[in-house]
């Protein structure tokens, strides 16, 4: 599922049409279709209001490609002390994409055995 699909997900779940979520993100409702339709993709910045708006966290509306992570996971795979990370998503998708089809399916299985670790989850 694209980013667009999962904003739209995301909204329609929320009850927003796109021109009361473009409003509660001060855009367009025209910007916020093109988002859903894949036609942009939005920002950083932009992705984060809109998740905002729609009470979801930033990494329910990524791709999957982009794993939802924590610093102790991202020790796990780096095999290094307590991180100072501006952007642990990118670091760990520079990390995924050195490894081979083989390891990124290990890396994948792994966080999600950690998922299921009460110690890694969220609370809500």
């Amino acid at each position: 599922m694209t980013t667009g699909e999962r904003i739209k997900k995301a909204r329609k779940k929320a009850g927003l049409t796109q021109k009361a979520l473009g409003q509660k993100c001060q855009m367009p409702d025209s910007q916020i279709r093109q988002y859903e339709l894949g036609m942009v993709n939005p920002k950083v910045e932009t992705l984060k209001r809109i998740a905002y708006a729609l009470n979801v966290p930033v990494t329910e509306l990524l791709e999957p490609t982009v794993f939802e992570i924590n610093k102790d996971i991202l020790e796990l795979f780096t095999g290094k002390g307590k991180l100072e990370l501006v952007d642990d998503y990118s670091v760990l998708n520079n990390l995924y994409d050195k490894l081979n089809d083989r390891g990124q399916k290990k890396a994948t299985e792994l966080v999600e055995l950690l998922t299921k670790i009460p110690e890694y989850q969220k609370k809500d």
